[in-house]
């Protein structure tokens, strides 16, 4: 083997390697991607959030300032005010009161890369595998050269 292959093989697996930690490493392309996908999900759900919050504060205010919203909240609760009746139908059911959805729990999802071990592993293989494919194709040239060699004499 000249220096020449052996160079190249190394600067082939290198190149593997390389490539290997930019598309599918840890800090790579792909995770890249997974990590913009979870970005996305977790603004929507703060989003969501913050909705359930605001209405929320809206109806806690009303409910601490406006003397309408604290009466209707009463009536539903069965309360009456002085000079007022209270008739209750018996078949009719109160309206159910609004339950808010405090959200789905959002967790960060693992994300998947090629670890650093397996990239250097891979790589290894390639720089063994080009050597061997080298090694080969020389021994079968010199052999072949032998054979036509011998066959002139």
């Amino acid at each position: 083997m000249n220096r020449f292959h052996f160079l190249l093989s190394i600067v082939v697996s290198v190149a593997v390697y390389v490539c290997i930690g930019i598309l599918w490493g840890r800090e790579g392309l792909w995770a890249y991607n997974q990590l913009q996908e979870q970005k996305v999900i977790l603004n929507m759900s703060a989003e969501r959030l913050q909705d359930i919050n605001l209405r929320l504060n809206a109806e806690y205010n009303a409910l601490q300032k406006d003397k309408d919203i604290i009466a209707a909240y009463a009536k539903k609760l069965g309360y009456v005010s002085k000079g007022e009746r209270l008739v209750k139908i018996t078949g009719i059911g109160n309206p159910p009161f609004t339950v808010y959805d405090a959200g789905t729990k959002t967790s960060r999802a693992e994300i998947i890369f090629i670890p650093e071990w397996a990239a250097k592993g891979i790589a290894l293989v390639v720089f063994i595998f080009y050597n061997l494919v080298y090694s080969v194709s020389v021994l079968v040239h010199r052999h072949a050269f032998t054979k036509v060699r011998s066959a002139q004499y």
